[in-house]
Parts: structure tokens; C-alpha cells; sequence
């Protein structure tokens, strides 16, 4: 039971961490176990170690994934043109939601609140700094169509969280609706 039939070693790296997001999310990264994921993903515990050296070595390579893809993200979304400001807010909301609604986000999200804090305190983590980073994109949006005249002029820390506020809201309270729904 090593790497699962027909799969490249990047597919099986790919289906560990997609599993080991997925268990981190339902059992929580301290109640979460390599054997778990490897079950999960039909491998044997060692194999895990071919490609992780350990627990804290996958969660933080899942956090690196996802990084990745949000940088991705902001630079797709950066490149559309922007005519008005109501026009590129607009985008960015209905985006934001659908990504909220995401499995692998509402995995991570469900990660970060559950055990976030713990793991921060223990060093694990910096959850200020994912915080700040994960908000320094949408700040430099506002800086450049505060700077166009889109917008009027205001402190962008305060305009982000106007903006996110409401966002987090409405993602805390679909939390539990599995469909997620996304309303343009």
C-alpha cells in the first residue's frame, strides 16, 4: 500500500495534502494523525514521510499551498481591467464569497479558528502575520484607486476593514450551510 494505483508522485503528494487539510479541519491539527491521512488516502503511514517529515512539516506546506493560490488570485484579479471603483469592489466581493465558499478555503478557515490561536502560542504559527499578509493586496487596491480618484481619500486599514468586515460576518454565518450559496 504505497503510492495509490495509477498515481504520479505529484498526484499522491497533492491527495496528502488535500487529506491532511481535510482531517486537520474535522479532527483539529492536535487531534489529527499522520496514520489518519495516510488512511484517508489509502497509503500506507510511511509513505507519508517520502514526501513530509512530519505533521507540522504538511500543515505548514498546506499553508504554503494555499499562499500560493491566493497570490495567484490577486494577481488574475489585479490584471482585469478596472474602470470604476463600484465595478472592481463588486468583482471582488462575489469573488471573495465564492471563494469563501470553497471547500479547501472552508477547510482552512475551519483549521485557523479551531486550533489557530493554540498553534500561534506555541510558535507554530504566526496568525497576525497571515492576518496582516493575507490583507496587504486588498490594501494596495484601495492605495492605487484612492490614488486614481475612485476613491476618496481615507486611511486603508480602515477602508479594508469596512470592506472585509461584513464578508467575515456573512462567512461565519454560512458556515454551517454546506451549499454556500452565492447570490451576484
Amino acid at each position: 500500500m504505497g503510492r495509490p494505483v495509477n498515481a504520479s508522485g505529484e498526484k499522491t503528494r497533492q491527495a496528502i495534502l488535500d487529506a491532511g487539510l481535510q482531517t486537520f479541519a474535522e479532527k483539529g491539527y492536535y487531534g489529527s494523525s499522520l496514520r489518519d491521512i495516510a488512511t484517508l488516502v489509502g497509503v500506507r503511514e510511511s509513505a507519508v514521510y517520502n514526501y513530509f517529515s512530519g505533521k507540522e512539516a504538511l500543515f505548514h506546506a498546506i499553508l504554503d499551498a494555499a499562499d500560493e493560490t491566493r497570490h495567484e488570485e490577486w494577481a488574475a484579479f489585479l490584471a482585469e481591467p478596472m474602470a470604476d471603483a463600484r465595478s472592481v469592489l463588486e468583482r471582488l466581493t462575489t469573488r471573495i464569497l465564492e471563494i469563501f465558499c470553497e471547500p479547501r478555503r472552508r477547510y482552512l478557515s475551519q483549521l485557523l479558528m479551531s486550533d489557530g490561536m493554540r498553534l500561534a502560542r506555541r510558535g507554530d504559527l504566526d496568525l497576525v502575520g497571515r492576518m496582516i499578509n493575507g490583507a496587504e493586496p486588498f490594501k494596495g487596491l484601495i492605495r492605487r484607486l484612492i490614488s486614481e480618484g475612485s476613491l476618496r481619500a481615507a486611511d486603508p486599514d480602515v477602508l479594508t476593514i469596512v470592506f472585509m468586515g461584513p464578508l467575515l460576518v456573512w462567512r461565519q454565518l454560512h458556515e454551517v450551510d454546506p451549499d454556500c450559496a452565492v447570490v451576484a
